[in-house]
């Protein structure tokens, strides 16, 4: 088996309707950075404590669930986690503690799925929340209480959206 084989396995994993959870957060990472255009890398590997840069130094933390999951429909309401990181690694290799106790990016994105096809960027909801406006303490939050702090957006409206917010 040769390198190409194996890509075309990594690659059908990503190509179903409904990803694995320990996939998806990466689909959906790339996902919006493309949406965010060309001055956004993703930098969300391993230890880092944001997902996504731009080229100016804004952070955001991208944070994903779906209804659909690939081992049936979830019947619980979602959380997602925005837990402080109590460390980080800058440069992928130093160990540097958050002394502030503070999230480290900008901008949380949270994005919700609840259509056929997860692969659909246009089936995807976002809320776009600076991270001071997100509960202190809080290490979850649910998506009811995201909706009391943001209003929804499709794909088409995120880039500026993120824009707006970081002016």
């Amino acid at each position: 088996m040769d390198k190409d084989q194996i890509l075309k396995r990594v690659l059908a994993m990503f190509d179903v309707p409904v990803l694995q959870n320990n996939l998806r957060g990466l689909w959906v990472e790339l996902m919006v950075a493309e949406i965010l255009g060309p001055d956004w890398k993703q930098v969300g590997n391993d230890w880092a404590a944001w997902d996504l840069e731009r080229s100016d130094g804004l952070r955001v933390e991208v944070k994903q669930s779906a209804s659909a999951q690939s081992w049936g429909n979830s019947t619980t309401s979602p959380r997602f986690s925005i837990a402080a990181a109590k460390a980080y690694y800058p440069d992928g290799k130093t160990y540097t503690p958050n002394h502030s106790g503070r999230r480290l990016a900008d901008l949380y994105i949270f994005a919700w799925h609840e259509g056929g096809d997860q692969r659909i960027v246009s089936e995807w909801r976002f809320f776009v929340i600076p991270a001071e406006q997100l509960p202190r303490q809080q290490k979850s939050i649910g998506l009811k209480a995201i909706r009391n702090l943001a209003a929804e957006i499709g794909a088409a409206d995120l880039r500026e959206k993120v824009t707006q917010m970081a002016a």
